[in-house]
């Protein structure tokens, strides 16, 4: 039969090569099909329908395309003639427990194995479609296979309408321990009602569906004392992470590893749209003494984010770091302010080619600070101080010690080491 398009003959071969070396590679003979079909190649499209349903026969999709396509497909090639339904009968269980729980573990074992195989390919396709330009509905069963391969199957079957709000925080209020798994699984019920057939609420727009849980959340704050009301955003943030799939500004982790890996006990995303393994992030904090400035982007923290960093049980020791930072500033007298003022001036006013008058200025301010009590030179050597660069807007990330030993070995311009002394001296002055 003749076509009515121009065949994609590279997206078939890739499709054919995935379905040979990832078999059963069912999303990818569906898309075979679809391709086939908008190509008119209806009998090939009916042989490749009969082949899906030989191998997934309830399936809806190759049972709608059988009808379509008018090829006489049967779930079993014994089956020549309809014959009466014969209704099922319930296993009987194992009288031992234990045997019980084995072939439990056992048939999860092997469904978790499938999922991972079937998540594979799903992603292999969304992707190969995303490059074609061809809208992927892999997006919707990618979150239900992960939800499987994590072992909340729970989640992944149908829900009814959610309940109240209020019914919710109840419970989230019996039980505080567990309070934002409830929170999470209640926006997970009520996502996959919204996608689900029973829903008078059908849509496939995580932006829609967003909106909708953004209004739970309200309902649910509401609902709760002051001292649970956080989890209804995190309840969100991991929703929006674990079903919606959301993008966020970097893909993988610091260390290499894909965000969408990142457990939901490390997972945080900072307000400007950074998602961290937060065992990854506090190592970085740490670090830098404890400055709450972002590791990839280089600007500070909200105070927001610097709240959700140090409540966060992989960051609550940073909030210590920060107390340090405070006494530190607190521990440079007035005298030493004042010396760090007469250094700034002089280097910001050098401009002669040999700059004899900036070295001799460092050098004499490392002799005074030698002379200081060990207190006061620790807090000279590792204060770091909120400090932007007047020309290029770039936040200094330095310590006003290791600024003035950078200046002195060439490795910062004086005019810079400057810019920061200059600016350390009011803020200095302002915590006296």
């Amino acid at each position: 039969m003749g076509s009515s398009a121009d065949p994609d003959t590279s997206l078939l071969n890739e499709l054919y090569e995935a379905i040979s070396r990832h078999p059963p590679a069912i999303e990818a003979r569906k898309l075979l099909i679809q391709q086939l079909i908008e190509l008119e190649w209806l009998d090939a499209a009916g042989d490749a329908a009969q082949e899906l349903l030989e191998l997934e026969p309830l399936d809806d999709d190759a049972i709608a395309w059988d009808l379509a396509l008018g090829k006489d497909i049967v779930a079993s090639p014994t089956a020549s003639t309809p014959e009466a339904p014969s209704i099922p009968t319930a296993r009987s269980l194992p009288e031992d427990s234990d045997t019980a729980k084995l072939e439990l573990a056992e048939g999860f074992k092997a469904l978790r194995a499938r999922a991972i195989v079937l998540q594979r390919e799903a992603r292999s396709l969304r992707n190969l479609q995303q490059q074609k330009g061809i809208p992927s509905p892999c997006d919707k069963h990618i979150p239900d296979l992960a939800a499987i391969i994590a072992g909340r199957i729970g989640t992944v079957t149908r829900v009814g309408p959610p309940g109240s709000a209020r019914a919710v925080a109840r419970l989230m209020e019996a039980d505080p321990e567990k309070a934002l798994d409830l929170a999470v699984k209640d926006l997970t019920d009520m996502s996959r009602w919204l996608r689900s057939s029973g829903s008078h609420y059908i849509t496939s727009d995580n932006d829609t569906i967003r909106e909708a849980l953004a209004k739970r959340v309200h309902a649910l704050v509401a609902a709760l004392p002051e001292t649970l009301q956080r989890n209804g955003s995190l309840a969100l943030m991991h929703v929006e992470h674990e079903v919606l799939q959301r993008r966020y500004i970097c893909s993988e982790t610091m260390y290499g590893d894909p965000v969408a890996d990142i457990h939901r006990a490390n997972f945080w995303v900072s307000e400007d749209g950074y998602a961290w393994d937060m065992e990854e992030l506090a190592q970085a904090l740490k670090s830098n003494g404890g400055v709450m400035r972002n590791p990839l982007s280089r600007q500070l923290f909200t105070i927001a984010d610097i709240h959700a960093i140090v409540e966060h049980p992989l960051g609550s020791g940073l909030a210590a770091m920060q107390i340090e930072q405070s006494k530190l500033s607190q521990g440079v007298r007035s005298k030493t302010i004042e010396q760090l003022e007469a250094l700034a001036t002089i280097l910001l006013a050098d401009m002669s080619d040999d700059q004899v008058a900036s070295r001799q200025a460092v050098d004499n301010f490392l002799a005074y600070v030698a002379t200081l009590p060990q207190p006061e030179q620790k807090a000279i050597d590792v204060l770091r101080v909120p400090a932007k660069d007047r020309h290029t807007g770039q936040l200094f990330d330095t310590s006003i010690g290791e600024a003035v030993r950078d200046a002195q070995g060439n490795r910062l311009c004086f005019h810079k080491t400057g810019d920061l002394i200059g600016q350390a001296v009011r803020y200095l002055r302002q915590r006296l």
